[in-house]
């Protein structure tokens, strides 16, 4: 929203010196491109269409800029506006579109800058011409690596945020399985079941199982071996053998 406002003033401060040196041509263009900040700005903020608002936006100010330049105004000063669209070609649109963008931007460039006698544009010289088309190729060669950075470290960022909440999500299920565990479970006297949530009576073994991540291996403690198989011939000779 700052850089739209700046950009918004900085147009009409433009506007006024156009004015004064009686450029109509240029002032149309500025209040073209304070119109095109608006509706995006407008798309943006109450629409959300924030794809479709840059993708327009950045193709309407190179067509802008474009037009600027063929027509020479400002005496042939919109070149100096050439190099710093890559920029923001890269950096509002999506990579492919970007890239569309960019390389439609370029070949129209070569056009106006070194056969302007194809369409009759402003004839800028040579040597100029292809000064600004050597900046302008390696300024989109930069902001295409500045922009590759830049989508790797947020893809990065996106993928560590995402695994910082898988680990959250499991410490909240560990915690819910202690607290639970940890909270005033109603059992049988008797045959030491346990009563759930839902009101379902089930073995404390399995009570246990479900909300933890202990687990079971079943045995025979000493005391209810006597118990079961006390009055047992092979048993008493078992341990009689033992005793010895």
């Amino acid at each position: 929203m700052l850089a739209s406002s700046l950009a918004f003033a900085t147009l009409l401060i433009f506007s006024v010196f156009d004015y004064q040196k009686g450029e109509i041509n240029e002032i149309y263009l500025n209040f073209f491109m304070c119109l095109v900040i608006i509706v995006g700005n407008t798309c943006v903020l109450k629409f959300n269409l924030d794809r479709v608002a840059y993708c327009v936006g950045i193709n309407l100010v190179n067509l802008t800029l474009i037009y600027d330049v063929s027509i020479g105004a400002g005496d042939g000063g919109g070149l100096f506006w050439l190099p710093v669209m890559p920029l923001f070609i890269f950096f509002f649109l999506e990579k492919p579109d970007a890239i569309i963008s960019a390389v439609l931007f370029f070949c129209c460039s070569i056009v106006l800058l070194i056969y302007p006698s194809l369409f009759n544009t402003y004839p800028y010289e040579l040597n100029t011409g292809i000064r600004y088309l050597i900046s302008l190729f390696f300024v989109n060669i930069i902001a295409y690596g500045l922009e590759s950075s830049r989508y790797r470290y947020s893809k990065l960022l996106v993928q560590s945020n995402n695994e910082l909440k898988a680990h959250k999500e499991k410490l909240e299920a560990a915690l819910s399985d202690v607290e639970t565990l940890s909270g005033l479970l109603p059992i049988c006297a008797k045959c030491k079941k346990v009563r759930d949530d839902g009101g379902y009576w089930n073995q404390i073994e399995t009570y246990i199982e479900q909300h933890s991540k202990a687990e079971f291996s079943h045995g025979i403690c000493p005391e209810c071996t006597d118990s079961l198989y006390g009055d047992q011939n092979w048993y008493i000779k078992m341990k009689t053998k033992r005793s010895k």
